[in-house]
């Protein structure tokens, strides 16, 4: 017998109420978009949701276009047989009051967006026999690693101070992608004043020159591995040290799981006038000689409005939606490595199975070797358990719980499966990773074993059907050292701007600047700068300043 959850306080009411489900948007089958728009945005992930925040709070009345069943890409949650699950949240940094996630965060959703700590450590590294946890505070972490590794104590403090050298790196990124020769210079002066000729190398070459010990070298590096898709003799040091700062004070959780995001970002578009319009695929852009003048939906419904801002990535928007201009650019861009992720299902509560609230990352030995492909047909397990992390899960959900086991896997594994997916050998492929899966699962935290009573596997297939990602990459376009280039010549991905040549289009998300939570909603507050005019950026920027300066007070 199902029971009812209890009544818990809402994190967006305030009230008693039980939360309300993980379904957001409005569905186009209930009535389609009515009357002009000043804006359009395809996709409703992290960052084509910022962007249309940011667009609303300056009074304009924008459409949001969602071919998924719900609002928020891959800070979406989702049930089955009484399940709930997260799909791409498990943690975010830089939420202390006035630091850079808070600030946005608090702007966007007018504060109703809560966030829950993680506690200390954040994160811990299972790698072969040795355990290593991510403790809360530069200073802590330097000294755990200074105890394990004596010796190499110099070379530790070198690279703490090279880590703090690349706080500047991603700023200067942000500003040259801007437009405008005030912002480009800004831009140049940071990058020669505070970049330092190390950020742009491969991280696994700095780490090399700063450390002797392997064991501490994979210390390092591993994490980066894991959390940004990649081998770091490709991944840029600067990303690392990106990592460090995002988590330096921790980490944190959304209150009510990960689809409280897109369901407080829909007030404010709402507000304005606007919508979010879920199972409403864009069929392509409208064009008027080299203007962008709205969108076709699937159905034939054409939408008006001289702004048009696309999330969907850019594969998507320069090979599907608008097929022709800027495609050719896209031509040896490699795309992020592809995942399986299993959800699973456990009776009990979290406590009673010891699930963490932190994020537990396993690898067998060097995680580079599979993303240089030396490896096998899968690496690296991150477990993630969203049911011990929400402070309101347990009145939500008494007696049970949820988490996800995320694996990244070989792009040229589910290829031959592709439309195929009731082939036999593709279900037989899935059961077998299920198994190595659960295996591990039992491995790491025994408490499991035998309470695993739903589960079951996406994969690259799963995530291209949904996301929109070719080949069901994690982050979009890799974000790797030719990406960003050396400092010296041009990066491949210089071209990807928020404003196109397009007039009129703009690209928001991930393949803007960088990948996951951070990148998105970054590349999503570029998008809006460039897309509105000197009055509205003046009111954009003011509204965030007067968040850092006073921000809204505890609930």
């Amino acid at each position: 017998m199902r029971t009812r959850p209890a009544a818990v306080t809402s994190p967006e009411t305030g009230t008693g109420e039980v939360p309300r489900g993980v379904l957001v948007g409005r569905p186009l089958s209930k009535g389609g978009p009515a009357g002009a728009y000043d804006a359009v945005v395809i996709g409703s992930g992290a960052g084509g949701l910022t962007t249309a925040v940011c667009l609303a709070r300056q009074g304009r009345r924008v459409a949001v276009f969602e071919q998924h069943y719900t609002a928020g890409g891959y800070t979406h949650a989702y049930r089955r047989r009484g399940w709930e699950w997260d799909v791409g949240i498990h943690y975010v940094g830089q939420l202390s009051p006035r630091e850079p996630v808070r600030v946005l965060s608090d702007y966007l959703t007018g504060g109703a967006l809560r966030w829950a700590p993680l506690g200390d450590p954040y994160d811990e590294y299972r790698l072969a026999d040795e355990v290593h946890r991510a403790p809360v505070g530069f200073a802590a972490y330097r000294a755990a690693l200074t105890a394990r590794f004596p010796a190499e104590r110099a070379g530790i403090e070198a690279l703490f101070r090279l880590v703090e050298r690349c706080r500047a790196v991603l700023p200067a990124l942000a500003l040259g992608r801007l437009s405008g020769p005030v912002v480009r210079r800004l831009a140049g002066l940071l990058r020669t004043a505070a970049v330092p000729d190390e950020a742009r190398r491969p991280a696994r070459e700095v780490v090399a020159g700063l450390v002797r010990d392997e064991r501490l070298r994979q210390a390092v590096l591993t994490p980066s591995a894991l959390l940004l898709a990649d081998s770091s003799s490709r991944l840029p040091f600067f990303l690392l040290a990106v990592l460090f700062e995002h988590f330096r004070k921790g980490a944190w959780y959304p209150v009510g799981g990960s689809a409280a995001i897109a369901r407080a970002m829909l007030g404010p578009i709402r507000a304005a006038g606007g919508e979010v319009f879920v199972r409403a695929p864009v069929d392509r852009i409208a064009l008027d000689g080299s203007r962008a003048t709205g969108v076709v939906l699937a159905d034939g419904t054409r939408v008006h409005a001289p702004v048009v801002v696309s999330a969907a990535g850019a594969h998507h928007t320069y090979r599907t939606l608008m097929p022709g201009a800027g495609a050719d650019q896209l031509d040896g861009m490699r795309r992020g490595f592809p995942f399986v992720l299993l959800f699973l299902g456990l009776d009990g509560d979290p406590e009673e199975l010891g699930l963490p609230r932190h994020n537990v990352m396993v690898t067998d030995g060097d995680v580079d070797a599979f993303f240089d492909g030396k490896g096998g047909r899968t690496s690296g397990r991150f477990l993630s358990f969203s049911c011990a992390k929400d402070p309101t899960w347990t009145a939500r959900h008494p007696g049970r719980s949820t988490g996800e086991i995320l694996a990244y896997v070989r792009p040229e594994l589910f290829e031959p499966f592709r439309g195929r997916h009731r082939d036999p050998d593709y279900l037989a492929l899935k059961a077998e990773i299920t198994e190595e899966l659960l295996a591990q699962l039992h491995r790491q935290l025994p408490r499991t074993e035998g309470r695993v009573v739903y589960h079951e596997l996406g994969t690259p297939l799963t995530a291209e059907h949904f996301a929109g990602w070719p080949g069901g990459s994690l982050y979009g376009l890799a974000k790797d050292v030719t990406t960003f280039g050396d400092g010296r010549a041009p990066g491949r991905a210089d071209w990807l701007r928020p404003r196109t040549e397009v007039e009129g289009l703009y690209l928001s998300g991930q393949d803007c600047l960088a990948g996951g939570f951070m990148g998105a909603v970054t590349g999503g507050l570029l998008a809006a700068h460039e897309a509105l005019d000197r009055t509205g950026r003046a009111r954009l920027w003011a509204g965030l300043l007067k968040r850092g300066i006073r921000p809204p007070s505890a609930p």
